[in-house]
């Protein structure tokens, strides 16, 4: 019989590091163009690392300069994250715990307004009759009724692909994604693991300018038979209103609309999920 070669295309570097460090200076500072994010018990690691990144004039794989910002909250990270996203770049904000719950009303507008980031929790338990900073899925559960793609990772090395995958299907779906890490047992935890290839990213994501067929029909109404990667809603050189006052006969049309059109599509788009995790050649997932 033929030997076959089950090698993946791309097998990735082998590192050191922890959760943190692997999603954000090794993953997130290769896709994005930007950060927005606010320290908190157990996330703080991931903005430092990537605002380190920045530091150190790195390029993302596309050979962009990115943009590192703290912002005086989680509430303004969010906001600031969203904001930065419908001008047509790629966004990561990091966030844990009451950080996420201080910052949820800003979850509600991002799927509205066709918004493809990453929001990456590293998942903590809430205070309630005490302090916990240690792991609990409050915070992930807080966020589910806001119309997210929501996604849990089994451990560090699933944290980093399922960064890239997620954004992947956010980019098709137009809608934003959480990819949520257990505090600690998985951010703060030391093992090897693989950091992705640049060439993965750009093979994989492609760049975020590139004009691409609109995957539904819905989509072609929308924007016409193509596409960029990732659309500016909000665009300087073409200002359309967005996020205007609605009074309730036009804005429960506009619900009913985006979930018809829009929202029944994400999860036809969410079994792309499936290939991709059995896809050797591109990713790496156990």
């Amino acid at each position: 019989m033929k030997k076959t070669n089950n090698s993946p295309k791309y097998q990735g570097e082998r590192v050191t590091t922890n959760g943190n460090q692997l999603v954000a200076a090794y993953t997130e500072a290769l896709i994005c163009d930007a950060g927005v994010f606010y320290p908190i018990t157990p996330s703080t690691e991931m903005g430092e690392n990537f605002q380190l990144q920045y530091a150190k004039g790195q390029l993302n794989a596309f050979g962009k300069s990115t943009v590192a910002i703290e912002a005086e909250g989680e509430h303004s990270a969010q906001g600031g994250a969203i904001a930065f996203s419908v001008t047509g770049k790629r966004v990561v904000n990091f966030t844990s715990a009451q950080g996420v719950v201080y910052g949820i009303e800003q979850y509600y507008h991002a799927p509205g307004k066709l918004s493809t980031m990453v929001l990456q929790i590293g998942a903590r338990a809430l205070t309630k009759h005490a302090l916990n900073v240690h792991c609990g899925h409050d915070d992930v559960y807080a966020t589910f009724d806001t119309g997210w793609n929501v996604c849990f990772s089994k451990d560090a090395q699933h944290a980093s692909d399922q960064s890239i995958i997620l954004r992947k299907v956010n980019e098709l779906s137009l809608n934003p994604g959480i990819n949520a890490q257990d505090g600690f047992l998985t951010s703060h935890l030391e093992r090897t693991f693989y950091k992705p290839d640049p060439q993965l990213i750009r093979e994989f994501l492609g760049n975020p300018d590139d004009i691409i067929e609109c995957p539904t029909e819905e989509q072609k109404e929308l924007f016409g038979e193509t596409r960029k990667r990732v659309p500016a809603l909000i665009d300087l050189k073409n200002p359309i209103v967005v996020g205007h006052v609605q009074n309730q006969e036009h804005y429960m049309n506009g619900v009913a609309a985006r979930r018809n059109n829009l929202n029944i599509n994400v999860k036809m788009l969410r079994l792309f999920l499936f290939p991709l995790v059995v896809q050797q050649k591109i990713l790496r997932l156990e």
